[in-house]
């Protein structure tokens, strides 16, 4: 095994409490319950940044999730994922104030928030944050999000890329319409701005904005550009626009194989070098001092998930009345597919229940725990061989690390697998420059590099 790169692995803490990927984190003993305090998101940055993290980042959603009647009632009732959510650019803006160094990351929707606000939210954070935020680029999923935005139903998946497409350039045009050195701020000639370096967008963008902005560059160029749709349209934007690519693989092959055909895609179709495409894979480590220790804890995790109660959850996701616990979980997939609103996740949840034979009563426990994401169960020292194999056999760039727990599962991850990565020499041991982009080993793209990628 040997190195394939200068740069070493990154490391993403991925935050929606209450639940995290583990649907049991509000009522378990070790889950903090303060998530609707400054505080608990001010301790996350600053334990994550003390493991040398590239970035935290917040997923979001636009409602609460239905059930196939437009019921809210199981969701809130159960603490269903999606129940709770803080708006992540709030939320970010409040970790900076706490941290230093760390990468923020919040998810936006390209299909309910103009072009114009997008630009002007993040880009203020990354001004104040010195250069250090990430957008999460969502289309969002459900019918619940889009008549909370005032609009009938959601789009297609199709039209929702589409759009997504014509907003991503129009926002990336809008935090380089101001040339490098435009804000000129020469006091004793009078000259604040230098107008004809400045710019409006291209014609064809328009009727979504004009510009030109109402800011310079960040200290970063422009914030980083984050995407995680994992179907054959969501990886083709991910080839066009994505700085890091959220992946989540059923297997080491499948992992290797994403990265390969998003660089290959990257490359071929859009003119990019495939070096500017991090691939993270998501997993959910479970970390114990010994191997038993970690094993006690995975037992425990589960036996507070109850059969019925994730039968119920399950049944809400998929838009199901009622469903057999013994029959096989991927005929009840397919009977139910489209409920969720997301292709790439419905082909996940089909792929590993038809690799590990999944009853409908096994595919509801393992959504309950993990969400079918990659678990890594052991001590610190089989975890980081987990993840080094993955990183120098090139299957990931690097990881998103999912909590059973907060904060417990992300102290352990820090207190114990940091060091272990670090021994091998494959994670940092100190933070090197001073924006995300530093850190990622990204160059900031050129002033309207965005029409290039079309």
């Amino acid at each position: 095994m040997t190195e394939r790169r200068t740069s070493g692995m990154h490391l993403v803490g991925m935050v929606n409490p209450p639940t995290s990927q583990y649907a049991e984190n509000w009522r378990n003993p070790l889950g903090r319950a303060d998530w609707l305090s400054g505080r608990f998101y001010q301790d996350l940055g600053r334990t994550l940044e003390r493991g040398l993290f590239d970035m935290i980042f917040f997923a979001d959603a636009l409602a609460v999730p239905e059930d196939g009647a437009g019921d809210y009632a199981t969701t809130l009732r159960t603490a269903g994922k999606g129940s709770i959510y803080l708006d992540p650019v709030t939320t970010i803006a409040l970790v900076a104030g706490a941290t230093s160094k760390i990468g923020l990351g919040a998810t936006v929707s390209t299909s309910f928030v103009p072009p114009y606000a997008i630009a002007r939210q993040l880009l203020s954070v990354d001004h104040l944050s010195g250069g250090r935020v990430a957008w999460n680029i969502v289309t969002s999923t459900t019918d619940a999000e889009a008549r909370n935005m005032g609009q009938a139903g959601i789009a297609s998946p199709g039209d929702r890329y589409d759009h997504a497409d014509q907003v991503v350039e129009t926002v990336t045009q809008l935090w380089n319409s101001w040339e490098p050195g435009a804000l000129v701020h020469d006091q004793e000639a009078g000259l604040f701005a230098d107008p004809d370096r400045v710019h409006r967008v291209a014609d064809e963008l328009a009727d979504l904005a004009r510009g030109p902005f109402t800011l310079p560059r960040s200290p970063q160029g422009q914030p980083v550009l984050m995407q995680a749709g994992s179907s054959p349209r969501g990886r083709a934007f991910a080839a066009r626009w994505a700085e890091i690519v959220f992946a989540i693989g059923d297997s080491e092959d499948d992992m290797r194989a994403l990265r390969e055909e998003l660089r290959d895609r990257a490359r071929v179709d859009h003119g990019r070098d495939p070096d500017s495409i991090r691939v993270l894979q998501g997993v959910q480590p479970i970390v114990g001092w010994t191997e038993a220790e970690a094993q006690a804890k995975l037992t425990s995790l589960k036996a507070q998930i109850d059969l019925p109660a994730a039968l119920t959850k399950l049944e809400r996701l998929l838009h199901a009345e009622a469903l057999d616990p013994a029959a096989r979980a991927n005929e009840a997939l397919a009977a139910h597919r489209g409920a969720t609103g997301s292709v790439g996740f419905e082909d996940m949840l089909a792929s590993v229940s038809e690799r590990r034979d999944f009853t409908v009563a096994e595919l509801a426990i393992e959504q309950a725990l993990n969400q079918l994401h990659p678990q890594l169960v052991g001590c610190p020292a089989t975890i980081a061989d987990r993840l080094e194999h993955l990183f120098l056999t090139e299957a990931a760039d690097g990881f998103i690390v999912m909590p059973a727990l907060y904060h417990s599962s992300f102290e352990d991850f820090v207190n114990g697998v940091v060091p272990e990565l670090q021994r091998r020499g494959v994670f940092r041991r100190a933070y090197g420059g001073e924006t995300l982009r530093a850190l990622l080993d990204q160059p900031s793209p050129g002033a309207f590099e965005a029409q290039a990628r079309r």
